[in-house]
């Protein structure tokens, strides 16, 4: 799997196909190719991109290309409301929830490192090492 940095470009949208309805969101890399990402019709993570917006994609070994879906859209959606906690057990599941969301995307991290770095010469405690710079840094890139 091969990570793809990439600008939206138009606006994505729901089209008939033979398979039925599918969204469609057209992108394009710092170098001018133009990739496709085809999703189920009216995906929330497709179609609240907006024209221009930088989103990462993946191309899998056999080039189909996807969305690296991240924690940023769900958490502007949660996080952008006040939050106003009246109990200290709500408090604590915010926090657990949090800690689950972080320990997905490490844990995703440390995935597509090791399937990188698979050919490599690089030990588990490298590759480990890689994984929390990729981790560091999508939160910083995220605001996370």
């Amino acid at each position: 799997m091969k990570l793809i940095e990439a600008k939206v470009k138009g606006q994505p949208r729901n089209v008939s196909t033979k398979h039925g309805e599918r969204s469609v969101m057209d992108c394009i890399t710092a170098d001018g190719e133009s990739l496709t990402v085809w999703r189920p019709a009216g995906d929330s993570e497709v179609m609240t991109r907006a024209n221009g917006e930088r989103v990462t994609l993946s191309r899998d070994s056999k080039g189909k290309i996807s969305l690296v879906e991240t924690a940023r859209s769900r958490a502007e959606q949660q996080w952008q409301q006040p939050v106003k906690l009246a109990h200290r057990s709500e408090r604590s599941a915010d926090i657990a929830d949090y800690i689950e969301r972080l320990g997905k995307l490490y844990s995703h991290c440390f995935k597509t490192a090791s399937e990188q770095l698979a050919h490599s010469e690089l030990g588990r405690p490298q590759i480990k090492d890689v994984s929390t710079t990729l981790f560091i840094q999508t939160v910083k890139h995220f605001d996370l």
